[in-house]
């Protein structure tokens, strides 16, 4: 059997846009292919509450019969949305089965995530049947995405849900063909690679999986799309982070590629590229603005904005004050001479004076504080905003993981923007990162990764006057954000119960502000944002 899996790049209500993208690869193939396209690829995912309108799902239906007739002699499997005329759900997330031209089945997704960033029960009704349809000698079993992600990875497969769609194929079905829109996450990639392995071998069927590539909000799609032999062999695998095409004949099913893992920081750093350029892209705004402090995190933030816009689209603002230092300052011109990126130098002094001048009186006897730290870091919130009025583009906010969790951050000042890029990325990886964009194009001095990180918004002022080393800090989020360790599991752990109490505080304190930040990009298990909903207020331990 003939197949070529269109890995895509779709945007959600785009439907012209989408649809002529598959129009391109449909002219490209054979009549004799079966094209195989992702999950939702005609509409976008996740469309969210776009779905509560009936007309989102009549119109992805009207242009998928449009897609449908325009190809009267090719093979196509493809995603879309169609309004459920049942009780219940409003929507089903479809797949259609076209053979020569006529639309010969269609499945609809059986198995709904309802956890992190997924809310699929919401807006579709689960389907109920499976669903094998012959082409050229094969017997296909179709499924979309969380359908296959019913199992554990082990020799156990242990099945996580009540129904089992692959199960209701094994004796049907001679090739398994998924159809996915999955989001990235760091550590997923291994493991979803050994999950496909483990499926083809214990069903002994080969297995298609067509995946969505780009970024739609804050989740990022990879690709990688694969075909797996009856043995679990990877035979053949879609580029990652790119749009990508991949002809090959089932027959060929001999392990043909020499898999190289990237390094965790490679995958996140081409990931967060992508999820710049597309969200830049989706939106129609081409420029981009990044406050350059000339520490580490401004520095990143800006070489994965250059790398997704070009440094021509990318404008960088520094924003001095006395609190400055000689060493941030030269570290800041270093970046902006590499790079070529158009520079703005702002002196805040000015400002940042009159401001105190103007809350004088109200301030009378009351000494300094970390509201004339703030104060500053407003101004230049200001400024910067200005600056992306004026000339039109988008405010890259420069906080991290870290940063975010605990609240070493300023609401409508360092926090102001359209998107932060590194809200999913801890204060340790984000050298990794800078290492990375160096490894790529020398742009960050090597004092960056050296100095002592520091606000600056008071003299011989460092992060670690008021936070435990980010070495540790780092360690007790991941298992907090991540792993819902409670604090006696983080003290029986191993971490000092006073650190893991003042970090437990501090992240319950700050959850007003996450509440406020620009939107992120997701790359860990759980990232700030869509996929953790927590309480303003409550009074849990």
């Amino acid at each position: 059997m003939k197949v070529r899996i269109v890995q895509m790049d779709s945007k959600v209500g785009d439907f012209s846009g989408n649809l002529a993208r598959m129009r391109k690869a449909l002219e490209a193939s054979a009549p004799d292919e079966l094209v195989i396209f992702p999950e939702c690829c005609v509409c976008g995912y996740p469309a969210q509450d776009l779905l509560d309108y009936s007309s989102f799902a009549e119109r992805a239906k009207e242009a998928s019969m449009e897609l449908i007739r325009d190809f009267p002699k090719h093979s196509f499997v493809f995603g879309s949305v169609e309004r459920s005329l049942s009780t219940g759900r409003p929507c089903r997330n479809a797949a259609y089965f076209v053979r020569e031209g006529e639309l010969v089945a269609t499945y609809f997704k059986r198995l709904l995530p309802t956890y992190d960033v997924f809310d699929e029960d919401r807006f579709f009704e689960a389907g109920r049947e499976p669903c094998v349809v012959e082409f050229q000698g094969e017997k296909i079993g179709l499924s979309i995405c969380e359908d296959i992600w019913n199992h554990d990875v082990g020799a156990s497969l242990h099945n996580r849900y009540s129904q089992d769609p692959l199960g209701d194929l094994r004796e049907k079905a001679s090739i398994f063909v998924n159809l996915s829109a999955s989001p990235f996450e760091s550590a997923k990639v291994q493991k979803k690679r050994e999950m496909l392995k483990s499926i083809a071998v214990k069903y002994s069927k080969p297995l298609i999986y067509a995946n969505a590539v780009g970024a739609n909000d804050s989740l990022i799609f990879d690709g990688r799309s694969y075909f797996l032999s009856a043995k679990g062999e990877i035979a053949q695998q879609a580029k990652a982070f790119e749009e990508d095409e991949i002809v090959f004949d089932t027959k060929d099913d001999k392990p043909s590629l020499e898999l190289k893992s990237p390094s965790e920081s490679s995958d996140i750093y081409d990931a967060l590229v992508l999820g710049i350029r597309d969200y830049c892209r989706k939106t129609g705004m081409n420029r981009a603005f990044v406050g350059l402090s000339g520490g580490i995190d401004s520095a990143v933030t800006a070489s994965l904005t250059m790398d997704a816009l070009g440094a021509s689209n990318l404008t960088l603002v520094m924003m001095p004050s006395r609190y400055t230092s000689q060493a941030s300052n030269e570290d800041a011109l270093y970046f902006a001479k590499k790079t070529q990126a158009p520079l703005h130098i702002i002196v805040i002094e000015e400002m940042f004076e009159a401001a105190k001048k103007s809350l004088q009186m109200a301030f009378q006897g009351m000494k300094e504080d970390l509201t004339e730290q703030n104060l500053q870091s407003r101004v230049r919130g200001l400024l910067i905003m200005a600056l992306s009025n004026k000339f039109g583009g988008l405010v890259m906010s420069t906080g991290n993981k870290s940063e975010l969790a605990v609240g070493y951050c300023t609401l409508y000042g360092d926090m102001n923007g359209a998107l932060c890029p590194l809200s999913d990325v801890y204060k340790t990886q984000v050298y990794d990162l800078g290492r990375e964009a160096n490894r790529r194009q020398e742009r960050i001095a090597e004092r960056v990764f050296t100095r002592a990180p520091s606000a600056e918004l008071q003299f011989d002022q460092t992060d670690q006057d008021d936070l435990p080393p980010y070495e540790t800090l780092d360690r007790i989020l991941k298992s907090l954000v991540e792993g819902f360790r409670s604090e006696a599991d983080l003290v029986a752990d191993g971490f000092e119960p006073d650190q893991v109490r003042q970090v437990l505080e501090l992240v319950r304190k700050s959850e007003f502000k996450r509440y406020q930040m620009p939107m992120g990009l997701k790359v860990s298990s759980k990232a700030f944002g869509l996929g953790r909903r927590f309480p303003l207020v409550h009074s849990f331990d």
